[in-house]
């Protein structure tokens, strides 16, 4: 997976604790590759995206910057960390793209492989939904809900390992497409407009 997929994916990962959808991955990165935005416009994308807002929109910034540490860790924010990142928000230095970023780049030890962990495992899932039902089927709240539970099972360099296994990610993905109950048409991408 090339470094502007990865990057992507780190976004999925970090806002909405999910992997990438392949048409969503697809796009965003094309639009990488091409110049046509930047990693920060995609962030700010994400931040302003109707699932982001589904997910966050009742959340003061504390509890945000809390769930933004479970997504990227599978952890608790320590007071510190939380304090810090909350007063920067509520004092309108920095938005809640700037907190993913900043979050995200400074893991180290064991939030970094935790984070790194559930990238990985995202990659994976993303290429193993290559079967049209599966695409179709990940769309919705169960099939997202099902999502999130795959990835927060990352906690470590074992429990990465177990979930970038590619039979352990078809096993999640049988799972979601046997929860499936849309249809084609609702299929839509993270920051793209529906067709008409």
């Amino acid at each position: 997976m090339a470094i502007n997929a990865i990057d992507i994916q780190k976004l999925y990962v970090a806002y909405f604790g999910r992997p990438a959808d392949p048409g969503g991955l697809a796009f965003w990165t094309d639009a990488l590759a091409s110049d046509v935005v930047t990693l920060a416009d995609i962030s700010h994308t994400f931040a302003d995206s109707a699932e982001y807002r589904d997910n966050f929109s009742h959340m003061d910034s504390r509890t945000i910057v809390g769930k933004i540490y479970g997504n990227l860790f599978e952890r608790e924010a320590e007071t510190g960390g939380l304090d810090f990142w909350t007063g920067l928000i509520d004092q309108g230095v920095i938005s809640i793209d700037d907190v993913v970023r900043d979050i995200s780049m400074a893991a180290v030890g064991t939030d970094a492989i935790a984070f790194n962990g559930k990238v990985a495992a995202a990659a994976v899932f993303t290429l193993r939904l290559d079967m049209p039902n599966e695409i179709v089927a990940y769309n919705g709240s169960a099939a997202l809900e099902l999502a999130m539970e795959f990835l927060a099972t990352v906690k470590d360099r074992d429990s990465a390992a177990n979930a970038a296994d590619p039979v352990v990610v078809d096993a999640w993905i049988a799972r979601i497409v046997a929860a499936d109950g849309t249809g084609i048409d609702d299929v839509s991408l993270v920051g793209v407009a529906p067709l008409a």
